[in-house]
């Protein structure tokens, strides 16, 4: 068992691209960093890489200041090669010393490196968040709750901003910049990626973001609905007009990520046709001195 290490993005894609495709769901933020940096030809803060026996058993990826996010292909099944692999990961982290903030993977991943890793270098672990990683490729026929789905306006990008820090906080449990947040709210308006819900009195209720388009799907993010308008369905309505309309536009499928906390919303989205498709744990690495 071994570890290859790319000096870029580039050559990385052109040895593990279609296998990273394959899962496109589960390995789409390895691929998004990949394909943002796939340009660069030698990449400080990059490491793309692979462990490997006959074939590759782990691909991973740490662009600060993001997490080291690890994928494992579907072919790959044995629990204890996979534990194995993530340890090996750790030593190789811990000999070339690099800097990493954090860690995306399976949880049963994490919980290997996060061993390994602590038993090299002094850290204290926290647990940030536990997700789901859901996809449709179907709608199913179902009666939404009575309203209109539209695209958010520029004069609008107020309480958009506003919605996009409450659902960091909530569902991240990070804070936003306002700033950062505003600019981020006008580049998505902008660009006809955020979509609300009117109920019947015209009221904006709900909203869903297409933050990333892969290659074959498109990503949703932040779903969220203010606390006054929870519980009647609005955001699953949301999510069935915009599901439907990115697949009738010819995207293969859309994805998203559910808290494991929120099991409302997953049965939710359930109903509408997602499926899960692996779990994603996210980690915060902290050092000590």
């Amino acid at each position: 068992m071994k570890i290859c290490r790319y000096l870029n993005a580039k050559e990385f894609l052109k040895d593990y691209e279609s296998i990273l495709l394959e899962q496109e769901s589960v390995s789409q933020l390895i691929l998004y960093n990949a394909y943002r940096n796939k340009d660069v030809d030698v990449c400080e803060k990059c490491m793309f890489g692979a462990v490997f026996d006959d074939g590759p058993l782990l691909l991973f990826c740490n662009v600060a200041p993001y997490n080291l996010i690890i994928f494992v292909p579907e072919n790959i099944n044995d629990k204890d090669t996979i534990n194995t692999a993530a340890k090996l990961l750790a030593d190789y982290i811990n000999d070339h010393n690099i800097p990493i903030s954090g860690i995306n993977a399976r949880q049963s991943i994490c919980q290997s490196f996060i061993e390994q890793y602590q038993s090299l270098i002094p850290c204290r672990v926290e647990e940030k968040i536990g997700m789901d990683i859901m996809e449709i490729r179907e709608v199913n026929d179902i009666k939404p709750v009575e309203g209109v789905q539209r695209l958010a306006r520029l004069d609008e990008v107020k309480f958009i901003t506003e919605w996009m820090i409450e659902f960091q906080l909530e569902a991240l449990a990070s804070e936003m910049d306002y700033e950062a947040a505003l600019k981020k709210a006008e580049l998505y308006i902008r660009d006809n990626k955020v979509y609300v819900y009117e109920d019947m009195d015209h009221n904006v209720v709900t909203m869903a973001i297409v933050a990333r388009e892969l290659v074959n799907g498109a990503a949703i993010a932040y779903v969220y609905t203010p606390h006054e308008y929870r519980g009647k369905g609005y955001a699953v309505a949301n999510i069935y007009y915009l599901s439907k309309l990115l697949l009738d536009q010819g995207y293969k499928f859309c994805t998203l990520f559910v808290d494991k906390k929120n099991p409302i919303s997953c049965r939710a989205y359930e109903k509408v046709g997602y499926t899960i498709l692996e779990d994603n744990y996210e980690y915060l690495i902290i050092m000590q001195e």
